[in-house]
C-alpha cells in the first residue's frame, strides 16, 4: 500500500518495521527494536532542524502552516513574548528561534544551489510518500524523501557533508542510510516502480553550506538489500514470536580487539603522549 496523504507522525505510529528498525536490530540487542519503537516521542535539536529542513525545501507550503519564527531579541519571560509563544501554540505551530530559522534557509539556499538536487524534486513522482509492504516475512514500511522515475531519494542535514567523500560514505554505511536506500527501493519496487539508484543529498548545517550528491548504483543496492534480507529473516522470527532476546545473563569471554596488539614501533614518537 502507498499512503500519499499520511502524515510523519501517523507513518511513525504504524507498527511496521522501517530501515532504523532493521539498524536498531543489526546494532543488537534485538530488545532494543521495541524498546526504541515505543520511546520515540524525544527530539534532539539536530532532529528538529533537520525536519524544519525537510518542511523548508521539500513542502514549503507545510511549513508556513506548521511553523513561527520567533523576532530576534524576543524574550519569553516577558509579556509580548508570552502572548506571541501562546498564540503559536494555540495555531499548533512550532516555534523558531531566530538563528534556527537562518541555518533552514541558508540550508535551503545550499540545497537550491545544485541544479541536479533542486530538478530532482520538480520532477518528482511522489513527495515524503509513505509505503507499506511485507518481506521476509515481516511487515515493513518505508518514507522516501522523493522518488524519481528511476531514483529513490534521501536529504540529510548533517555535518558529514563537511568531510572527505571517503568518510563521508563510511560514515553513511555506518549510519544505515546505505541500507535505508536499499530498504526503500525494495519497497518501491514491490510497488511497480523500476529503482536503478539510490541518491542522497547531504547538506551540511553549517556555513558555507557544502551539498554532497551521493548515488549508489543498482548493484550495490541489492547487494545491501541482501544484507536487509538476513536482518528481515531474523526479526520476522522474534516478531512472530514476541520475544525480542536482550543481552546475556551471564559473563561472555571476549578477545581483546585487534587494534590492541601494538607493536613497538607503533608507540614511537608517541611516548611523550603518556607522561609518568
Amino acid at each position: 500500500m502507498i499512503a500519499p496523504d499520511m502524515t510523519f507522525a501517523e507513518y511513525l505510529a504504524d507498527p511496521s518495521y522501517g530501515s532504523s528498525d532493521l539498524k536498531t536490530f543489526r546494532a543488537g540487542p534485538p530488545a532494543m527494536v521495541p524498546w526504541r519503537k515505543a520511546n520515540r516521542d524525544s527530539e534532539t535539536p539536530a532532529m528538529r532542524l533537520g525536519t524544519a529542513c525537510h518542511a523548508m525545501i521539500l513542502t514549503p507550503n507545510l511549513f508556513a502552516r506548521d511553523y513561527a519564527i520567533r523576532p530576534a531579541g524576543m524574550d519569553f519571560r516577558t509579556k509580548e513574548g508570552k502572548a506571541w509563544r501562546d498564540e503559536v501554540e494555540s495555531l499548533g505551530k512550532i516555534a523558531l528561534t531566530s538563528d534556527e530559522a537562518d541555518t533552514i534557509i541558508a540550508v535551503a539556499n545550499a540545497f537550491e544551489s545544485k541544479k541536479a538536487a533542486r530538478n530532482s524534486v520538480l520532477s518528482a513522482k511522489a513527495v515524503e510518500c509513505s509505503m507499506f509492504w511485507t518481506a521476509q516475512g515481516l511487515p515493513c514500511k518505508g518514507r522516501p524523501d522523493w522518488i524519481g522515475a528511476n531514483e529513490v531519494y534521501d536529504l540529510k542535514v548533517t555535518i558529514a557533508a563537511d568531510k572527505p567523500q571517503d568518510r563521508l560514505m563510511r560514515h553513511a554505511y555506518d549510519y544505515g542510510w546505505l541500507h535505508q536506500a536499499a530498504h526503500n527501493a525494495t519497497g518501491l519496487r514491490e510497488h511497480g516502480f523500476r529503482i536503478r539508484c539510490g541518491r542522497l543529498v547531504m547538506v551540511s548545517p553549517k556555513p558555507p553550506h557544502n551539498v554532497q550528491l551521493i548515488e549508489i548504483g543498482e548493484g550495490d543496492l541489492d547487494f545491501l538489500e541482501l544484507h536487509n534480507m538476513d536482518t528481515r529473516q531474523q526479526m520476522a522470527k522474534c516478531h512472530a514470536s514476541g520475544i525480542w532476546p536482550g543481552t546475556a545473563d551471564e559473563f561472555t569471554k571476549c578477545e581483546l580487539p585487534a587494534s590492541a596488539a601494538f607493536t613497538e614501533s607503533d608507540l614511537t614518537g608517541a611516548i611523550e603522549d603518556f607522561p609518568l
